[in-house]
C-alpha cells in the first residue's frame, strides 16, 4: 500500500466483516472458523489430487502444473473479496495474501526452493479505472513480500473483452490468445507462481499460463484465493 493508504488505515482501521472486531478486515478467529480449506484437489475439476497437482485430464488444457486454492467462493470468502475489490478497503489485501501464503506454504513443502517469481494475472484496464487500483497486482505484491519472493508484473492483456455474464463457452473463446509477456528475458528459464483472486472456468489462468510457457518460462504454477463452484 502507498503511504497515503497506510495513513488512511491508521486513521480509520478496518473492522472484521464477521465479528466487527477492529484491526483487520477478517480477524484470525473468524478466518479459522469461516474460511473452509479447499484441500488437495485439482483446481479445475475438483478431483482429489495430492500436492494440489492439476489432474492428468486437466493438464491437457495447458493448465499450470500445481495450483494452490485457499477456499471456495462462498459466504465469508465472497464477502471479503467484495469488500476488497468494490468496497475500497485495500487493507483487505493483507488478509487475503496472508491466507493464500499460508495455503501455499502448507502445501508446497520444498517448492519455495524453486525460487518462484510471483506474477499477477493482469486486470482489465476498465476494471482498474472503475476500482481505482489493480487488485491482483496489489495482492501479488503482498504475497511476494510474505513469501520473500520476487514480484514482476510481466503479463499484459491483449484485449479488454467484458466477460461478466458471458456463458462458459463464450468466456473460454474470449480468452484465447488474450495475454502476452512484456519482457521475455524476465521470465525465460524461471519458475513462475501466477496469482489471481478468483477462478471460474479456468480460462484466464490457462491463457496466462500458455503465454508464459510461450515465453520459455521453466515452469508455471499458481495460487488462487477462491474457486467458484
Amino acid at each position: 500500500m502507498s503511504v497515503l493508504e497506510h495513513v488512511i488505515t491508521w486513521l480509520a482501521p478496518p473492522t472484521c466483516i464477521s465479528c466487527g472486531k477492529e484491526g483487520l478486515s477478517l480477524c484470525g478467529g473468524c478466518a479459522d472458523g469461516h474460511i473452509t480449506p479447499f484441500g488437495e484437489r485439482c483446481w479445475r475439476c475438483n478431483k482429489l489430487s495430492g500436492g494440489s497437482r492439476t489432474c492428468q485430464s486437466c493438464r491437457h488444457t495447458g493448465a499450470p502444473g500445481r495450483v494452490w486454492v485457499t477456499t471456495n467462493y462462498e459466504s465469508t470468502a465472497r464477502n471479503l473479496l467484495s469488500l476488497y475489490k468494490f468496497g475500497q478497503q485495500r487493507a483487505a489485501s493483507q488478509v487475503i495474501a496472508g491466507l493464500m501464503s499460508e495455503t501455499f506454504m502448507r502445501g508446497a513443502e520444498g517448492f519455495v526452493a524453486k525460487e518462484y517469481i510471483v506474477v499477477p494475472v493482469p486486470t482489465a484496464t476498465a476494471r482498474i479505472r472503475e476500482r481505482g487500483f489493480d487488485h491482483t497486482d496489489l495482492l501479488a505484491r503482498d504475497i511476494a513480500l510474505k513469501l520473500k519472493l520476487r514480484n514482476i508484473n510481466s503479463l499484459r492483456r491483449l484485449g479488454q473483452t467484458r466477460q461478466l455474464g458471458a456463458k462458459r463457452e463464450e468466456r473460454l473463446a474470449q480468452l484465447a490468445d488474450s495475454f502476452a509477456v512484456k519482457n521475455q528475458r524476465l521470465v525465460q528459464g524461471r519458475n513462475i507462481l501466477l496469482i489471481d483472486d478468483v477462478v471460474t472456468t479456468g480460462g484466464t489462468m490457462i491463457a496466462a499460463t500458455k503465454a508464459l510457457r510461450a515465453a520459455d518460462a521453466k515452469s508455471v504454477d499458481a495460487a488462487i484465493f477462491a474457486k467458484k463452484l
